[in-house]
C-alpha cells in the first residue's frame, strides 16, 4: 500500500456520511448514492438513473444529506456540475477520467454503473487527488481565449477560401491581410467587373471575413484588458517572445501556480513534455503520429502550447543576441531542427513563467529596458484615449511605473539602456 493511500485510510474518520458518485452528460445524469457510516462496509442507499441536469439541485435536495461528497468524472460540464452543488450547499470534487478507466465492469455496462464506480473508487481510497477547476472569472477568462482561438481559426479559413476563389478563377489574389484584404479584393471586383455568381460569392466571403476580423479585434481588446487589470499577467511579460495573449493564456490556464509543485509539472500541463524516446512500440507510436522530428506529443493545453511555441520562433528570429537566443542558435548550430529548438526555447519561458507567477523575485535588471519597450508597445495597443480614462498616464510614464514595480527595488545595473537590453 502506497504511502498516499494509506494516508488516505488515516483519514477515513473524517469523511462524509454518504458518497455519491456521478456520471453526466450534456443533458442528463445518473447518480449512485452510498451510506458510508460504517467505514468498513459501505452499502449502496439509492440509485437514481436519469435525472435532468436543470433539475439536479432539487433532486439533491430531496435524496442526498448534506453530510455527503459527491464524485464527478472530469467532462467539458464537470466544473458547472460542481459549481452548481456548491451553491447549494453541497461538497463535490471532480476526479480524472481515467479514474475507472481499468476497473472491472460489469457485463451490461450504464451509466449508473459508471456512477456507482465512481463513489466505491473513492470509498476504497483509489482517488488519490481531484482535478482543479477554475474559479468563475478565471472560468470567463478562458471562454475569452477559446472565443479568440476559434475565431482566429475562421479568420484563417476564411482567407484561404477567399484565396481559394481567386486562385481558381485567375483573379490577380490579395496577398494583404485585415482591412487591407478586403479593401483590396473590393477594388479588383470594381476594376475587372466580375459578375455573376463569383461576384456574389467573394462579397459573401468578404462579409463574413470583416465581421469575423472585427470580431477578433473585439475579443483581443477584451484580453489587453483583462491583462492591464491583472499585474501578474503583466509582469509574464517579461518573458521573451510572449506578448499579452500568451500572458493571458498562461493566467487563464494556471490562475493557482501552487497547484504544480515544481515547474516541470507546469511545462507538462502547457503540453511541453518531450516525446518517450526509447527502442520499444513507444518510439514507434511517437513517430507516427507525428513525423520524425516532432519534438512534443500531442497532450496538453493547446493554447499555451501554440503561444509559447510561438514565443520560442520569436525569440530565434527577433531576439538572437539574447542569451537565450544564442542558447537556442547555438542547438540550431549543432543540427538541431528549428521547430524542436523553438519547443525547448518554450519550454524553458513556461519554466521561468512558474517562477514569475510564484512571486519569485527578479534576479537583475538585465531585462528591464526591453521589458519597458514592450510595456510602451502595449500601452499602445490599449490606446491612448482609453489609457488616459484609466488614469495610467503617457507610454513612457505607464513604462516607468510597470517596471519599477518588478525592479525597483533591485540594485543598478549597467545594462539599462536601450542598445544593450535584453531582447
Amino acid at each position: 500500500m502506497n504511502a498516499k493511500r494509506q494516508q488516505r485510510r488515516r483519514s477515513v474518520e473524517d469523511e462524509p456520511r454518504y458518497v455519491v458518485g456521478m456520471d453526466a452528460h450534456s443533458k442528463k445524469l445518473a447518480v449512485s448514492i452510498w451510506d458510508w457510516s460504517d467505514r468498513f462496509n459501505a452499502c449502496l442507499h439509492r440509485e437514481i438513473k436519469c435525472v435532468d441536469i436543470e433539475a439536479m439541485v432539487k433532486t439533491y435536495e430531496r435524496h442526498v444529506d448534506l453530510d455527503s461528497i459527491t464524485i464527478i468524472e472530469a467532462s467539458t460540464n464537470s466544473a458547472n456540475l460542481k459549481r452548481m452543488l456548491n451553491e447549494a450547499g453541497y461538497r463535490a470534487e471532480v476526479v480524472r477520467s481515467d479514474t475507472i478507466a481499468d476497473k472491472e465492469r460489469k457485463r451490461r455496462v450504464c451509466d449508473i454503473v459508471d456512477a456507482e464506480n465512481l463513489a466505491l473508487a473513492y470509498i476504497k481510497g483509489d482517488v488519490d487527488e481531484f482535478v482543479w477547476t477554475p474559479s468563475d472569472k478565471y472560468a470567463e477568462y478562458r471562454d475569452i481565449m477559446f472565443a479568440y482561438r476559434d475565431t482566429s481559426k475562421e479568420v484563417t479559413r476564411t482567407s484561404n477560401r477567399i484565396w481559394s476563389v481567386c486562385s481558381r478563377k485567375g483573379y490577380k489574389l490579395p496577398i494583404k491581410g485585415g482591412k487591407a484584404k478586403t479593401d483590396t479584393l473590393r477594388a479588383m471586383i470594381a476594376e475587372t467587373n466580375i459578375t455573376g455568381f463569383a461576384k456574389e460569392q467573394l462579397e459573401t466571403l468578404l462579409e463574413d471575413y470583416d465581421r469575423l476580423f472585427a470580431r477578433k479585434a473585439e475579443l483581443s481588446r477584451k484580453i489587453a484588458e483583462a491583462v492591464l487589470a491583472n499585474p501578474r499577467m503583466l509582469k509574464l511579460m517579461q518573458l521573451q517572445g510572449v506578448n499579452y495573449k500568451g500572458a493571458f493564456a498562461l493566467e487563464a490556464a494556471v490562475e493557482d501556480p501552487r497547484r504544480f509543485s515544481k515547474a516541470s509539472k507546469l511545462a507538462a500541463y502547457g503540453g511541453f513534455s518531450p516525446i518517450v524516446d526509447s527502442s520499444g512500440d513507444e518510439e514507434e507510436r511517437a513517430k507516427r503520429n507525428g513525423g520524425l522530428h516532432k519534438p512534443l506529443d500531442g497532450e496538453g493545453r493547446q493554447d499555451v502550447k501554440f503561444f509559447f511555441t510561438e514565443a520560442g520562433q520569436s525569440v530565434l528570429t527577433s531576439c538572437g543576441k539574447s542569451k537565450l537566443g544564442k542558447w537556442g542558435w547555438a542547438m540550431i548550430n549543432r543540427g538541431k531542427p528549428r521547430n524542436k529548438v523553438a519547443c525547448a526555447i518554450g519550454r524553458k519561458l513556461i519554466t521561468y513563467g512558474w517562477h514569475i507567477m510564484r512571486g519569485d523575485p527578479t534576479p537583475n535588471r538585465d531585462s528591464e529596458a526591453f521589458f519597458k519597450r514592450k510595456m510602451r508597445t502595449f500601452h499602445q495597443e490599449i490606446g491612448a484615449k482609453r489609457m488616459h480614462e484609466l488614469g495610467l498616464g503617457t507610454r513612457n510614464q505607464f513604462a516607468d511605473a510597470q517596471a519599477n514595480l518588478i525592479y525597483g527595488n533591485l540594485p543598478e545595473s549597467e545594462k539599462t539602456n536601450e542598445d544593450t537590453a535584453v531582447c
